[in-house]
């Protein structure tokens, strides 16, 4: 008979992809699975197939005798930075644990992901008993990250979309969650000051986000291989929930922000990564915001970050809220001073908000 104690921890495996799947699906959506061969072949693309995997950066998994997994860590390798230093950013997308897991074996996947030399670990939606987890390796959470804020386009559709997603969640089998939307992103969009809004290509996305990025000691660092990357496996097999890039350009041409978004079922757009030249910080808001309503979105949210409260403050209808705990650690002196004091940036294209993990199989 099969005994807790002769779980095995180890890498995870391509083969490992179905087993994953099950477990994802009974821990995060028991009451409504979803389809199955669509999570296998999205968990296959973006722990596997990204460009920093190797098994040893990867997710892990505990196994017993037989083979079967107990417990799993999803783990996707990005590229960060902490001061002038490149590192290895492990972001946890997902720790799962059957009920019959022996809870040493589970803890020690965790504890094994502790990070080596300045390596990063770190979440950006974590439950609170996974940000218990990281604390209990050292890690650091980012309280005012965990809010996300909502800017509503269309009040009454905005209101019935979310209540539809709240009741998907007690009763899936008598209401449908709805469908990712093909997005598509407004043309000829332009503000009262002249600020225009176009579709970005992922090298000048790449190019300008890291000049931005650039105020912050802690930050992903983007190349246009992993956001072409990232582009391709954000969206469904018919194209739905694709990421979307955009450049805000000023009067004259010249491109003064960025950002990225998905659309998310109830016709909501989430804003990712949110990034603007010095001085440029109300007119890019103003630029996205109205490009996203022009699109036909019902409401926008985001993460919410200290730095952009100053400009969300003009605007009626803005609301906050919790959403998900943001906790890291790492072992450099440098990244906590970072962490304690503001200049860490955790998320983006640097974080899981794009994946369909969490807009569609969650």
């Amino acid at each position: 008979m099969t005994t807790k104690a002769t779980s095995k921890l180890r890498p995870a495996e391509l083969a490992d992809i179905p087993q994953m799947s099950a477990l994802f699906s009974s821990v995060f959506r028991p009451n409504s699975q979803p389809k199955t061969k669509a999570l296998e072949a999205h968990l296959s693309h973006i722990l596997f197939s990204h460009p920093n995997y190797t098994p040893e950066n990867g997710s892990l998994v505990s196994a017993d005798e037989t083979g079967t997994l107990k417990t799993v860590l999803n783990i996707i390798p990005l590229t960060y930075r902490v001061g002038e230093e490149i590192v290895i950013s492990r972001l946890a997308c997902g720790f799962t644990t059957s009920p019959d897991a022996n809870p040493r074996a589970a803890a020690a996947v965790f504890l094994s992901a502790r990070p080596k030399a300045d390596n990063i670990l770190f979440t950006d939606s974590g439950a609170p008993i996974a940000v218990a987890h990281f604390k209990a390796i050292g890690g650091i959470e980012l309280q005012v990250q965990a809010l996300r804020w909502y800017k509503m386009f269309k009040p009454v559709p905005a209101l019935i979309s979310f209540l539809r997603m709240k009741l998907f969640d007690r009763f899936p089998r008598f209401i449908s969650r709805g469908q990712l939307p093909d997005n598509t992103l407004a043309k000829d969009v332009k503000t009262p000051d002249g600020h225009s809004v176009v579709e970005a290509t992922p090298a000048v996305f790449a190019d300008y986000a890291n000049r931005y990025l650039a105020r912050y000691v802690v930050a992903p660092v983007y190349d246009e291989t992993y956001v072409s990357w990232a582009v391709s496996a954000s969206a469904g097999e018919d194209g739905r929930g694709r990421l979307m890039l955009a450049q805000v350009q000023d009067k004259n041409g010249n491109i003064v922000g960025v950002f990225s978004f998905v659309g998310e079922m109830g016709g909501s757009a989430q804003i990712l990564d949110l990034l603007y030249a010095d001085s440029a910080q109300d007119a890019v808001v103003d630029a996205a915001l109205l490009a996203l309503q022009q699109s036909g979105f019902t409401y926008a949210c985001s993460q919410a970050r200290p730095e952009m409260i100053r400009s969300l403050s003009r605007y009626r209808r803005i609301w906050y809220r919790y959403f998900t705990g943001i906790s890291a650690t790492c072992r450099s002196a440098l990244f906590k001073d970072a962490m304690v004091s503001g200049q860490a940036y955790f998320g983006g294209l640097g974080g899981e908000g794009w994946t369909r993990l969490t807009r569609d199989f969650y």
